[in-house]
């Protein structure tokens, strides 16, 4: 084994324990507040809030794709890109607090 095959492997480990222990926490928590009518979400916000990391998340996938067929070591832009954006998807389910959505 490669020790760029053992580092993806071990950032493979971390995303992934990272995310499911976030989507168990988030599922959780939507099950909690499921019958709770006073929960409300305004996200109308949200676009002008994000907008950058949209932008930013669109040129770098861009970039990966047009980068590929110019050095091979671009190949791995794209798995490790796939790997932070589920490491950053379970950390926002850390992040999020419930307790803000009550009133």
């Amino acid at each position: 084994m490669s020790m760029l095959f053992i580092l993806f492997l071990a950032l493979g480990a971390l995303a992934t324990i990272l995310f499911v222990a976030g989507y168990v926490r988030g599922t959780r928590a939507a099950l909690a507040s499921y019958a709770d009518d006073t929960v409300e979400v305004d996200d109308s916000g949200d676009v002008k809030t994000y907008w950058w990391s949209i932008a930013l998340a669109v040129l770098g996938a861009a970039l990966a794709i047009g980068l590929a067929g110019v050095h091979p070591l671009f190949i791995y832009a794209g798995p490790l890109m796939v790997l932070v954006t589920a490491a950053g998807i379970g950390l926002a389910f850390f992040l999020d607090d419930p307790a803000k959505a009550r009133p």
